[in-house]
């Protein structure tokens, strides 16, 4: 809570002193700014589904994270941007990897970045880009890298693009305290490769959508280590035991669609299969509507359902003789819905500006967004988030 109070007062004190300068000044449609996004949210939830504790047990979890996203013009046709972030959050299972029961007591953090490269071929209507990053937790660490490649047609009412994308990741293995020196996993590794093609079209004025398919391979420790199974047949839980390697593909559309001038519906829906035995459907729906130049309220939606896993059973429901075991309801047969609201404001000349001692350029800031959201699902669990963010451009 001190730390939340702490961004709060910081962005406060950021406003009160842009707003000692409210000159004359406008962003010009044309003009190239470095644009600087921050995120503060804060998560928290609840349940008794564990799979720290084997299928039983809370689920409370809070989470506190922040993100800064920094995009830079080099020029009229390059640019780079920039992702650091990091998240603090309490968990209740997690502090069960060593005791029986607790509290959300165990504190821990996940710091990460990316930076990224962007060219683009005006005359060809080609756009090209490079990624990369790290991420590190207390239990893994992971690096990342990507491209990105765009063709426009139809003077800009048509585009393809292709992603890429692979992630290495090493794992650091904790056992649950009772199986120390008992247990063992083929290997601490995970690689995970993902490729994703999407088309956009305008279909007119008012109509636009995107098709999109993406493929996801993982192979290496693809289990939880500290996960517990318990059986029916003995006494003694083992740990998770999932397949090497697994397939995902999902595949969406999104369609944004505008009745007037003031609203538009924005409307995405994903299929996704996986080796896993899971079959899931997700639909989403947000609603911007513009109440005035300044003010946006978007009321949203998300419903998700999808079949269990072949490889998942409640507590004390597997087998030992089993190959494959998780008690993880992320992987049970669910359905979960999430609605919120967001209020966005961005006047006209910003919120605050003032010019930069000894150079001609501007800081100004732009909007302030709110975010907030309510999440349950039927095997009991249920959260609610909160976020803020503010953008700002140079």
């Amino acid at each position: 809570m001190r730390i939340i109070k702490l961004s709060l007062v910081m962005s406060f004190t950021a406003l009160a002193f842009f707003a000692q300068a409210q000159e004359g000044y406008q962003m010009k449609p044309n003009e190239k700014y470095t644009e600087i996004d921050f995120l503060s949210s804060y998560y928290a939830q609840d349940g008794n589904n564990a799979a720290v504790t084997g299928g039983v047990g809370t689920e409370e979890l809070t989470d506190f994270a922040n993100i800064i996203v920094v995009n830079v013009p080099l020029d009229s046709t390059q640019s780079v941007n920039a992702t650091l972030g990091l998240d603090i959050y309490s968990s209740a299972s997690t502090d069960n990897i060593d005791n029986n029961r607790s509290s959300a007591s165990v504190m821990d953090a996940r710091a990460y970045g990316n930076i990224g490269y962007t060219k683009k071929l005006l005359s060809k209507g080609f756009t090209y880009g490079v990624r990369g990053g790290f991420s590190t937790e207390y239990d893994y660490t992971s690096i990342n890298g990507g491209i990105n490649l765009a063709k426009e047609l139809n003077n800009g009412n048509t585009e393809f693009a292709f992603s890429a994308q692979a992630f290495v990741d090493s794992w650091k293995t904790y056992f649950p305290v009772e199986l120390r020196g008992d247990v063992s996993v083929p290997t601490k590794s995970r690689n995970s490769y993902n490729a994703q093609l999407t088309y956009s079209q305008v279909l007119n004025k008012r109509l636009q959508m995107s098709l999109s398919v993406e493929a996801i391979y993982m192979d290496g420790l693809l289990s939880t280590p500290f996960h517990r199974v318990y059986f029916n047949d003995q006494a003694l839980p083992d740990i998770e035991r999932l397949p090497s390697t697994r397939l995902k593909i999902p595949l969406a559309v999104r369609l944004n669609y505008k009745p007037n001038d003031n609203l538009v519906i924005r409307s995405y829906y994903r299929f996704y299969t996986d080796d896993f035995g899971i079959n899931a459907h997700t639909f989403n729906l947000e609603l911007p509507y513009h109440i005035s130049d300044s003010w946006t309220v978007a009321p949203f939606y998300r419903f998700h359902t999808q079949t269990g896993s072949d490889y998942f059973l409640p507590f004390a429901e597997h087998t030992s003789t089993d190959e494959f075991y998780t008690s993880d309801y992320d992987l049970s047969e669910l359905n979960s819905s999430k609605f919120g609201l967001g209020i966005g404001y961005t006047p006209l000349y910003g919120l605050a500006r003032a010019k930069v001692p000894f150079t001609k350029k501007v800081f100004m800031f732009n909007s302030l967004t709110l975010r907030v959201s309510s999440y349950t699902r039927n095997t009991g669990l249920s959260g609610y988030a909160a976020a803020i963010g503010l953008n700002f451009r140079f």
